[in-house]
């Protein structure tokens, strides 16, 4: 078993990158669209940044909650390319799900994920 808060606290130190200001703006926003949208929203949001610092920012929390989805076993993918279709296979089922297991680990990842943005908000904050 896996204690998944102190997995959340290492992703959102990372996520802050070099301005925490605008990292705080841009994981402020992106809490909002996972919150309300959803997983698939969240990281369409992430990859349609286009102002260079939103890029910069984008990418640091993109690396950060993969990386966390990763060691927490909710996903496959050690460091994927920050691309919609990475977002989209968290929502799927896979082969050796069943609906309710697919669900559940979507759920779990939703969780974790508003988790290490809250906590990288706190982060940013603090510098």
């Amino acid at each position: 078993m896996l204690n998944l808060e102190p997995l959340a606290a290492e992703a959102a130190a990372t996520m802050v990158g070099a301005d925490p200001k605008e990292a705080e703006n841009l994981i402020t926003k992106s809490l909002m669209v996972l919150t309300e949208q959803g997983l698939f929203a969240f990281g369409l949001f992430l990859v349609t940044r286009k102002r260079e610092q939103d890029v910069r920012a984008a990418n640091d929390i993109h690396r950060a909650i993969a990386s966390l989805l990763y060691v927490a076993e909710l996903t496959n993918e050690k460091k994927p390319d920050m691309l919609p279709e990475y977002y989209r296979q968290l929502t799927e089922t896979r082969d050796t799900e069943t609906e309710v297991t697919a669900l559940q680990r979507l759920l779990l990842s939703k969780q974790l994920v508003e988790i290490a943005l809250t906590y990288g908000r706190y982060h940013a904050k603090a510098h």
